[in-house]
């Protein structure tokens, strides 16, 4: 007879990039966050989480600010194993459509195209960088938005563009808005988490 017995209720436990309480502290030391900072590493408190669940798509999105300046750490699910891909993203830009803009969007087959150029500066040289995305997949997705006076839900649509060097763009469309998100892939050892201990009673 077993002395003890395993509690048929446990909860397996939660990967650490899952779900991390607003109000955490997270440090970046990725190549990209060398070029912003004189120090190997910065941190930065999470702000605001969103989590995109969709066919085959589990995201969080989170928010992260110091000193009034803002980047994403993105945290992307391997279909369905506990292993996660991770990126760094900055906000590139933010559009509100017409009502009108989005239904003949719609009726000539997308409001994005399948590819988009953007320009960057050269900071050697005076001239534009230009850097073609190309769209890979449309995903709908129910989107989960909190920070630490709300928790919204919503319906979205994420359009997936890579480069041929790994860069990374995702547009989200919510409604009549659309978030351009710009990234590349980071190693999980460029991420340090300081979880907060508790958030918000809503949540």
């Amino acid at each position: 007879m077993a002395l003890f017995r395993k509690s048929k209720n446990k909860k397996p436990e939660r990967h650490e990039l899952v779900e991390i309480p607003i109000g955490s502290m997270i440090e970046l030391s990725d190549p990209i966050t060398f070029k912003m900072s004189d120090t190997p590493t910065r941190t930065f408190e999470l702000i605001e989480r969103k989590k995109y669940e969709g066919d085959g798509m589990l995201r969080y999105m989170y928010l992260l600010e110091d000193d009034d300046e803002h980047v994403v750490l993105g945290v992307d699910r391997v279909g369905s194993t506990d292993e996660y891909e991770l990126s760094r993203w900055i906000i590139d830009n933010e559009d509100e459509l017409d009502e009108e803009d989005l239904e003949d969007a719609e009726g000539a087959g997308g409001v994005l195209d399948r590819s988009i150029t953007l320009y960057y500066e050269d900071e050697d040289e005076d001239e534009e960088i230009e850097v073609e995305y190309v769209r890979q997949e449309i995903v709908p997705v129910n989107m989960t938005v909190v920070d630490d006076e709300e928790m919204n839900e919503y319906d979205a649509e994420l359009h997936e563009y890579t480069t041929e060097d790994d860069g990374l763009m995702s547009v989200e469309l919510c409604g009549t808005w659309l978030i351009f998100y710009v990234g590349d892939p980071i190693a999980q050892t460029d991420v340090q988490i300081y979880p907060a201990e508790e958030e918000p009673e809503y949540i």
